[in-house]
């Protein structure tokens, strides 16, 4: 008899597992922010193999992170639907002429979908107007 009573229990709980799981496409469809997090990296030269001059990371959906400003760093990143080469640049940054380069990275992902980025600049200072702030630490 004991198989008689294993049988309807087995069948609920398979019931019940198919009830938990989500259509195929259902997550697409469910609100709610996915959150963006990123890595910032700032390194000596004209390549991401210098020598790293700072590193911060950066959330946005709720704004926080390591960075100084992550207001305006995330505020430039969701005007530019969170692609960091279509930031713009800050307005009326005064930078020296000087030719020190640094590379700026961008790793990690925004609501949802992955993110890298590589750009080499004049220097620091042109770093972070030309990057609307995101490479300002």
């Amino acid at each position: 008899m004991p198989w008689s009573r294993a049988l309807p229990a087995a069948a609920l709980a398979a019931a019940a597992a198919l009830v938990a799981v989500p259509a195929p496409g259902a997550a697409a469809d469910s609100p709610g922010p996915a959150g963006s997090r990123l890595v910032l990296t700032l390194h000596s030269g004209e390549n991401a193999a210098g020598r790293v001059l700072g590193s911060v990371s950066l959330e946005c959906a709720p704004d926080g992170g390591s960075h100084p400003r992550p207001g305006d760093a995330c505020a430039a990143l969701r005007a530019a639907h969170g692609d960091p080469a279509a930031v713009r640049a800050q307005r009326g940054v005064m930078c020296p002429m000087l030719y020190a380069p640094v590379t700026g990275r961008v790793v990690g992902s925004w609501d949802g979908h992955p993110v890298e980025f590589i750009r080499t600049y004049a220097n620091r200072c042109v770093a972070g107007g030309e990057s609307g702030g995101v490479f300002q630490f």
